[in-house]
């Protein structure tokens, strides 16, 4: 009778500890390499706008590296991903770059690297540039 209650009991210490054990092996391996990837699609857009009137501004050049993405503003000031939908890494964050490429033919914009989130990607962008001013 004893020895059945011993064998239950080892049988249980062998459980709980087998279970322990698997359960930091899975946080420790977590902390090591982070959790899974999660990837989403999105399609990139938005608006490109002055900041001091709010106007949209035509012939910028709007880049994320990272994504290999590149658009030109159109009249409307709005740039988009002519590829549909792109699949992103869902808690990164992005560098997102606007540079103008026109010259002087709409005024000259300062150039713009801002950081945005996938979160925010994952609707219609709007960036804001101001315009360049010669100091008097």
């Amino acid at each position: 009778m004893f020895q059945k209650l011993k064998n239950k009991k080892q049988r249980l210490v062998r459980f709980l500890f087998g279970s322990f054990s698997a359960t930091a092996l899975m946080f420790t391996f977590q902390a090591c390499y982070g959790p899974p990837e999660v990837y989403v699609n999105a399609k990139i857009q938005g608006k490109v706008l002055d900041t001091e009137t709010g106007a949209p501004i035509k012939g910028l050049q709007v880049s994320i590296p990272s994504l290999g993405f590149t658009a030109i503003t159109d009249n409307e000031g709005i740039f988009e991903d002519p590829s549909g939908e792109r699949s992103i890494r869902e808690w990164a964050d992005y560098d997102v770059q606007v540079n103008d490429i026109d010259s002087t033919e709409n005024g000259l914009y300062e150039s713009l690297d801002t950081t945005v989130y996938a979160a925010d990607i994952q609707h219609p962008l709007e960036l804001k540039v101001k315009q360049h001013r010669e100091n008097s």
